[in-house]
């Protein structure tokens, strides 16, 4: 690897099994352990999960298949790279005896020392950084020259800085912004071999895959191809919080897997790790600070097995520490001189403030009058001697916009809202001057669709609800309306109000069983005048009336059906009477009747 290259590292297709640096024992195990949890693989497809060429495994497949713990059950003539691999009764038990020493079973893992060399050959050059690239990377963010001066060499240096001022400055958010910075991609490790034991690295959280076609064996066999036990990535960027403890900064060993998890510091090798609102961890800065001399001065780290072995690995992310508290309170001189770069993040002058503020208007679309921030600074901060912190801006106008979604309020900044949003954002004092008559809301104040729910709370029957919902529906448009609802509550919303009650009515209904249907309409039309017949005589129309726009065509016909045998069971038409022969008489005809 030639060191003028860095950053643009080629990492080509192991072609024998000693130059992937595993002992033949271990990619076995994983060949093994691969078809046990994924059943019946194409030859190429366990070269893909292996991570390696099939003419590496080659061998081992073919001594597997001597031992009759792999066999080929089909193939498609091409030789191996075609045939179908499984295990046979031996190889499963065999599994199970390889899954007793770990379960890992993803791509081959990389030996530690070819890990250690590709980080180092990774590690940024002198003089990689630009202030153009910088720029670029705090692009939409309001700062002096001042800070692009101090941010500029902790970042080109790669190792360490501590970031600190007051709370609501922008110490968090402006490093995160590091990662917008262009930088060449790096390569990740599935996992690491060390002593026999395995570390698992990549972590889809932390390492975001940069997408590149993925090559066919054949292809790879004639042109060859990227060693895909390492997968390329953007740079990491790691943050912990107030929930970091010791043991997250060490190997950390699962009981059931038997697989080592690598500590945070070496997922973020050849990136950026931050430590935010550092001192308020659960281990205390010292803590902290006592296990990373070692790895802050030497670019080193050692980790430890639950063995007892120890691995020494790279130190090769940049860390970040902010925090809001005093850096006297963080440790003595010794320890913050660990720390490289020291930066205070100040507080943004009137004229940073202002561009803060005017820049979140215009990307909130907010329009405002010329000569109110400037109102808002002199009332609120130049009188009162209150401090500019760069989160204000945003906070206020935050509450601003929530004030005038949550009233209905035009879509426009004015001092009123801007007054109401600041007094919601900060802590107020308590004034001892009585206060002047308040407007009280009134006791209760009801909705359209209340309104309604309890007007037809007092109907007792499921149809009598929906026969009475309906009634204010429009036979011809299918719209409703009432006087009194529209005039207190408007067109619109009276429509939304009786349309939902009117589905809920009828399916209500529709929902109860043919008995429960016969006694909700005998009970109806007893207290109805004209009952049963004022029924019959608009049945058909009826029907399509009570049926509300939403209704699916089998719930329509369900409730035509429904509806005429419950007519005919709470109310039967009368038949007609069978008469004998001898009491039939002959219709009597008037006069004026008969026909000539």
């Amino acid at each position: 690897m030639n060191p003028s290259d860095l950053g643009t590292i080629a990492l080509p297709e192991p072609e024998t099994l000693e130059q992937t640096g595993l002992a033949e024992s271990l990619i076995e195990q994983l060949i093994v352990k691969i078809l046990y949890f994924r059943g019946d693989l194409y030859g190429q497809d366990l070269s893909r999960a292996v991570g390696l060429r099939f003419s590496v495994i080659q061998d081992i497949v073919e001594s597997l298949k001597l031992r009759h713990q792999v066999q080929v059950k089909r193939s498609l003539g091409v030789g191996n790279v075609g045939a179908v691999f499984a295990l046979t009764e031996a190889g499963r038990a065999r599994a199970h005896e390889y899954l007793e020493a770990n379960q890992y079973a993803g791509p081959a893992p990389v030996p530690l020392e070819q890990y250690c060399e590709v980080v180092r050959h990774q590690k940024p050059r002198e003089g990689w950084l630009t202030r153009e690239a910088l720029r670029r990377a705090f692009k939409g963010m309001v700062l002096t020259e001042q800070v692009l001066n101090q941010m500029g060499p902790a970042v080109s240096s790669g190792a360490s800085l501590l970031i600190y001022g007051k709370p609501g400055d922008g110490k968090t958010f402006l490093v995160e912004q590091l990662r917008n910075l262009e930088t060449m991609a790096i390569y990740v490790p599935y996992a690491i071999e060390c002593q026999g034991n395995i570390v698992q690295v990549f972590d889809p959280i932390y390492h975001q895959p940069l997408e590149e076609a993925e090559p066919s064996v054949l292809t790879v066999a004639l042109e060859g191809s990227t060693d895909r036990r390492w997968i390329k990535c953007k740079r990491p960027f790691i943050v912990s919080g107030g929930e970091l403890s010791l043991d997250m900064l060490d190997l950390r060993f699962n009981q059931n897997s038997k697989i080592y998890e690598a500590p945070f510091q070496l997922k973020a090798n050849n990136g950026i790790y931050l430590i935010d609102d550092f001192g308020r961890q659960r281990a205390t800065p010292a803590e902290v600070l006592n296990r990373w001399i070692v790895p802050m001065e030497r670019r080193v780290d050692y980790l430890s097995f639950l063995t007892g072995g120890k691995m020494t690995v790279p130190f090769e992310a940049f860390l970040v520490f902010s925090t809001n508290l005093n850096p006297a309170d963080l440790g003595d001189e010794a320890f913050l001189r660990r720390i490289q770069y020291k930066m205070l993040m100040r507080g943004p002058a009137e004229n940073e403030f202002i561009r803060i503020f005017e820049g979140f208007c215009n990307q909130r679309r907010l329009p405002f009058a010329k000569g109110l921030v400037q109102r808002f600074i002199d009332r609120r901060y130049r009188l009162t001697g209150k401090v500019f912190r760069r989160c204000h801006p945003r906070d206020v106008l935050t509450h601003a916009l929530n004030i005038i979604h949550f009233e209905k309020l035009p879509f426009e900044l004015n001092e009123q809202i801007l007054d109401r949003a600041y007094e919601s954002c900060f802590v107020q004092e308590e004034e001892s001057a009585p206060m002047g008559d308040a407007i009280i809301m009134p006791a209760s104040v009801q909705n359209c669709a209340d309104h309604w729910g309890d007007k037809l709370a007092h109907i007792p029957t499921a149809f009598g609800t929906l026969a009475y919902v309906t009634s204010f529906r429009n036979r011809t448009s299918g719209g409703y309306y009432e006087v009194t609802s529209v005039r207190e509550y408007g067109e619109a919303e009276t429509t939304r109000a009786l349309a939902r009650l009117h589905t809920q009515s009828f399916r209500e209904w529709l929902n109860l069983n043919l008995e429960q249907q016969c006694r909700d309409l005998a009970l109806h039309v007893a207290s109805t005048e004209g009952g049963v017949t004022r029924l019959r005589m608009d049945l058909p129309e009826l029907s399509r009336h009570l049926v509300p726009a939403d209704a699916s065509a089998a719930e329509s016909q369900l409730f035509a059906s429904d509806l005429m045998t419950v007519l005919e069971t709470v109310s039967p038409r009368p038949q007609p009477q069978a008469l004998d022969d001898d009491d039939w008489q002959a219709p009597q005809v008037k006069p004026r009747d008969r026909v000539a």
